[in-house]
């Protein structure tokens, strides 16, 4: 085993429409677009990679225009690509998100048709070389009988979720106790566990159901309120640090990628929080999904001054 990290999940290319008013559901409006590389998988990836950690990316990349682009950043940043696959004749992964007044996502659509070859005959190819990773990252941009070929192993490393969306939570709901570590989003909590969360208590109690089911640690982010972070022996509420929001879309992957980094040097669960809390405040400082300003120093910066 080493300090690898393999992610099994989506690059994306990311259209993003800012309104300059509250967009309306069957009007246009104006506003401005931009176009970037995106994907829960890929900026995991991406994160993790400014962050100096050995990373593996797992996905399936088009041999369009913009799956070529997104293979080859993948490669000026150093994320691993040797086990993903570049389907040819198919476009590559898109994902069009409308933000909303707040930055944050008011509607999207994904067309993923290109993870679909990602078959577990595939992985079931990549499995040895799996295994020698310090952890496997899992998100549900991938499909169901993929999820579910993962699930039914007996990984001796430890296993992550990202549920990515509330739809795609649905995929992993039965099984959340294959996990070490789950991080989600409150509504992807609440779907995972199948309880709504409104008060302080409603957090233990589902931390508890999930502790329960085998899981080590949970994560919740729920964004200006900060995150809520639970183990078998400990349970932290940490508050979201004041500061100007450019863009929300990319904090999760970041807060994602702040608690990998400090897990591998083995620090608390609180610390792990306080690490994942500072790299989605300096993702979203940033427009773009990933702050290319991310850094070790930046980030322990982050955590002095913010957490």
């Amino acid at each position: 085993m080493n300090n690898t990290i393999f992610i099994l999940g989506a690059a994306i290319t990311d259209l993003m429409a800012f309104p300059y008013s509250h967009p309306a559901p069957t009007d246009s409006v104006p506003g401005s677009i931009t176009k970037a590389a995106g994907g829960v998988g890929r900026n995991l990836a991406e994160n993790l990679a400014r962050l100096g950690v050995s990373v593996e990316l797992l996905t399936a990349f088009g041999d369009d225009g913009n799956g070529k682009k997104l293979l080859a950043e993948c490669q000026e940043l150093e994320i691993g690509i040797r086990h993903s696959i570049l389907a040819n004749g198919h476009k590559g992964a898109i994902h069009l998100a409308i933000m909303d007044a707040k930055k944050d996502l008011f509607a999207g659509v994904a067309d993923l048709s290109v993870m679909a070859h990602i078959t577990p005959a595939y992985l079931a190819q990549q499995k040895a070389a799996i295994e020698q990773a310090h952890s496997l990252v899992l998100e549900t941009n991938l499909p169901q009988e993929t999820i579910d070929w993962v699930l039914e192993q007996e990984w001796e490393i430890p296993l992550y979720l990202d549920p990515v969306s509330e739809q795609l939570s649905k995929r992993v709901k039965g099984s959340i106790g294959k996990f070490h570590t789950i991080k989600a989003n409150k509504r992807q909590a609440e779907v995972l566990l199948g309880r709504g969360i409104l008060h302080a208590k409603d957090l233990d109690k589902v931390a508890d159901k999930c502790l329960n089911k085998g899981v080590k640690r949970i994560f919740i982010t729920m964004g200006s309120r900060g995150a809520f972070a639970a183990d078998e022996n400990s349970r932290i509420h940490i508050p979201a640090a004041k500061v100007k929001v450019a863009n929300t879309t990319g904090a999760g992957d970041a807060f994602h990628a702040g608690l990998i980094w400090a897990s591998l040097k083995n620090w608390s669960l609180e610390d792990c929080c306080r690490a994942g809390l500072a790299a989605s405040t300096i993702a979203i400082k940033s427009t773009a999904a990933i702050n290319s300003e991310l850094t070790t120093s930046v980030l322990l910066e982050h955590i002095r001054k913010f957490c």
